[in-house]
């Protein structure tokens, strides 16, 4: 071989080892450039979902990428919050392109029990206008849900609670308040004392014996106290018969005691006994639920509210709706009919 066939053949040796670092340095940079690409590609539906259903729905983003982000979304435990990044949002904007996704509607079905637990919180820990965007929601997803009115009725007794603890507030800083004195108050000159040669002392009778207080008879409570505190301390008991009717002990109406003054407590008349929730009752569910109501002078009831309940939103609506067909006896005042409060406990036993 000779020299310069030797040569030509070093030389392109030579070539093809620089034209590989450049060809792995080009593939490199793609890689790097794809991979850049990618990852702006995947904060933009970031983006549209912190910015909720708004102008960014209409920028792309897909109804599969939607679902996966409201998998994500209830996989973090963010049901109702933050404000547009959160598993109702996204379903609901499914929804909205979708009415029949079946994947959305079940989905909002089975976590509307834990997303009202999560609004109940919200509401303990006084966030009034986060409360009021949770309630609005879920009223989005199933308006005619009962829980819905206890929620918002929660919410209402809340906020008057602070509007007449603000109003305490301020009528105790106007008492501290000192008044300033009136401006045409002149200080008058010391008017000198009498000689007291003149000044003749009148005698002081001395102090009365203090009259001892009648003692006060153990039980001070007039009859119709008693039968007031009696019919508070009543608790309903509703249990599940063999059959399919649910049936619960109704006790006799006690005849209305008056004392002296024609003061007496309502008494109850006539009962309408819970219906036990077919679900409860599938599931071997037991509870109470503890009904505040008002006894009208005419002896219907009013404002029936579930006080507190055990377990919550189970058998509310069951209690309320006995409560508000119970007839009373009215209570009286001077022997006229008055409005009573009056709280009650129903208890659902199988």
């Amino acid at each position: 071989m000779s020299f310069a066939s030797s040569r030509r053949r070093a030389q392109g040796v030579v070539r093809y080892s620089l034209l590989i670092p450049v060809a792995l340095l080009a593939a490199a940079g793609g890689v790097v450039y794809w991979q850049i690409e990618r990852g702006q590609e995947s904060d933009q539906p970031a983006q549209a979902v912190v910015a909720a259903s708004g102008p960014v729905l209409r920028a792309g983003i897909g109804t599969d990428e939607l679902l996966q982000h409201a998998r994500d979304a209830m996989a973090a435990q963010r049901l109702l919050a933050p404000a547009g990044n959160n598993a109702f949002e996204l379903y609901l904007a499914v929804l909205k392109r979708e009415p029949a996704n079946r994947v959305a509607q079940d989905a909002l079905r089975e976590i509307f029990p834990f997303a009202a637990h999560a609004a109940e919180q919200t509401i303990d820990s006084g966030d009034d206008a986060e409360a009021q965007r949770q309630i609005d929601l879920l009223t989005r997803a199933d308006p005619q849900n009962y829980t819905l009115t206890l929620l918002q009725a929660k919410l209402q007794a809340q906020r008057t609670a602070v509007a007449q603890q603000a109003a305490q507030q301020a009528q105790q800083a106007n008492r501290r308040e000192p008044l300033p004195p009136p401006p045409s108050v002149k200080a008058q000159p010391p008017v000198a004392a009498p000689p007291a040669a003149v000044v003749a002392a009148a005698p002081v009778p001395p102090p009365a014996a203090p009259v001892p207080a009648p003692a006060k008879p153990a039980n001070t409570l007039t009859p119709a106290e008693q039968a007031l505190a009696q019919l508070n301390v009543e608790t309903t008991k509703v249990k599940a018969a063999p059959k399919t009717v649910v049936r619960a002990r109704t006790p006799d109406p006690a005849p209305v005691v008056a004392d002296a003054n024609g003061t007496s407590a309502p008494v109850l008349t006539r009962r309408v006994e819970p219906a036990y929730p077919p679900d409860a009752k599938r599931s071997r569910r037991q509870g109470w639920v503890d009904v505040t109501f008002t006894v009208e002078p005419d002896g219907s009831v009013i404002g029936a509210t579930v006080a507190d309940a055990n377990p919550k939103y189970v058998f509310d609506r069951a209690a309320v709706s006995a409560v508000s067909r119970w007839q009373f006896a009215p209570g009286t005042q001077d022997g006229k009919p008055v409005a009573a409060a009056m709280r009650q406990r129903i208890e659902f036993r199988l």
